[in-house]
């Protein structure tokens, strides 16, 4: 910066150019990325920057121009190669001692992961049963690829029938995968679930991820979060959210992103939530105060995901999920996600054993499977970046977030507010009332 005047700055830039042909260049406008306390955004001249580039003549009159001098050849020298030399003999006797050892017996006995070690007497039993039938709920793709993997590791004859939620109490198979820990209390309250303790419980991040009788096990996690750019922050010199209250702060004015009320999960939950923590009307009262610190009303829960490493969106409330996946693009390691300090809504996607299941060993060695690297590895791989409920999982090393489970409300205690059907129309409505125009585009439903 040069020099400054109220609000123009003078700057200047150095940039340093390699080869260029001779010609005139348009560089277009020149950018600024310009941050204050409550403003972060980029500037552009008005005019486009030129760059002229000239040759300049040589004299070839007055000064005399010479080829390059040619190549020398020097004498060959054996010290050059010895080293090569040496270490080729080696590498030869090397081989060649284990092809004798090659003739000796081989051992076919299969391997496994060492995830499965110590495993090894159900595996057989389970490859003696020789089939298995997954009831899944979710992604097809990640289902399908899920019993590939099975069956590519165990050599065990895997099938996968897709159900709903609520054809998980009548599914003919061995295994339910995907449905929500709330409704497999129900079905194991209504003897449908067999128990099954896996040895790899013991890797959950939070015991209270596995039920205490062994009826079902939390395969991931999703719930509602706070997502920051802490490099901004810290240029603004102001601490990120801890909880939902903290939000409200004038510090954070025009600073944060947050679904619609109107047509997003984020947005409706968020509603929700406050009408639980405070009573319908304080709750309101409390979307309206928020009203200052929302930038923007976003179309989708996950407009966040591209704009939080560029600075463009310092905070957001949006799922976890999103969160990670952001988080495992970002090179920065400025981006992080904040988990409500009173609570958020979240769910847990578990995995049982049915109450039919006709290879109750390929079901257990299923469950065992479910809380293994394997399984949580291949769920990033295929785009479901739901928190895993394993310390081993490779998104959870990679990242640093757990979640308390006792932090978590079940998203279906949302059906408990009286009148829900109308809250959100009542919020827009308070929102009027209080001056706030919700058809304004250049705030609302934002994409």
């Amino acid at each position: 910066t040069l020099e400054r005047d109220g609000r123009r700055l003078k700057l200047r830039k150095r940039y340093r150019l390699a080869a260029f042909d001779e010609g005139k260049y348009n560089l277009g406008a020149a950018q600024v990325l310009y941050a204050d306390k409550n403003i972060l955004d980029t500037l552009r001249s008005t005019d486009s920057v030129y760059l002229e580039v000239a040759t300049f003549q040589i004299d070839s009159t007055s000064q005399s121009i010479y080829d390059l001098k040619p190549q020398r050849n020097l004498p060959f020298r054996f010290a050059e190669v010895s080293g090569y030399a040496k270490w080729g003999v080696l590498a030869l006797l090397l081989a060649l001692s284990l092809c004798a050892c090659g003739a000796q017996d081989t051992d076919d006995t299969p391997t496994y992961p060492a995830a499965f070690s110590g495993l090894e007497t159900l595996i057989d039993t389970a490859r003696d049963e020789g089939r298995l039938t997954v009831c899944g709920t979710g992604d097809e793709a990640y289902m399908t690829a899920l019993c590939e993997k099975f069956e590519e590791l165990f050599d065990i004859k895997t099938t996968y029938r897709a159900i709903t939620a609520a054809q998980a109490g009548s599914a003919r198979g061995d295994v339910w995968f995907g449905g929500s820990a709330d409704t497999c209390r129900t079905l194991a309250a209504d003897g449908k679930l067999l128990t099954y303790t896996p040895v790899h419980a013991a890797d959950l991040t939070n015991a209270a991820y596995g039920d205490a009788d062994g009826y079902w096990y939390g395969v991931s996690v999703d719930a509602v979060v706070f997502a920051v750019n802490s490099d901004v922050l810290r240029r603004m010199t102001i601490s990120a959210p801890k909880d939902w209250a903290d939000l409200t702060d004038p510090v954070y004015q025009e600073l944060i992103w947050l679904p619609t009320y109107r047509s997003t999960e984020i947005g409706r939950l968020t509603a929700y939530s406050a009408a639980l923590r405070l009573g319908r009307d304080k709750g309101l009262d409390y979307l309206a105060a928020l009203d200052t610190s929302v930038q923007f009303y976003t179309a989708t829960d996950d407009t966040f995901v591209k704009c939080l490493s560029t600075g463009e969106c310092v905070i957001a409330v949006g799922w976890l999920h999103d969160g990670l996946s952001a988080l495992s693009a970002d090179t920065s390691g400025d981006l992080h996600l904040i988990i409500p300090a009173s609570g958020t809504f979240g769910q847990v996607t578990a995995s049982a054993i049915l109450s039919g299941a006709s290879h109750t060993a390929a079901a257990q060695l299923w469950q065992e499977f479910v809380l293994s690297p394997a399984c949580a590895d291949l769920a990033e791989a295929h785009g479901d970046y739901r928190l895993p409920t394993i310390g081993s999982a490779d998104l959870v090393q990679r990242t640093g977030v757990t979640l308390d489970p006792s932090l978590l409300s079940p998203t279906g205690d949302a059906d408990t507010i009286e009148d829900k059907e109308t809250l959100v129309s009542d919020l827009i409505e308070t929102l009027t009332d209080a001056g706030i125009d919700t058809e304004d585009t250049a705030r609302w439903n934002v994409a």
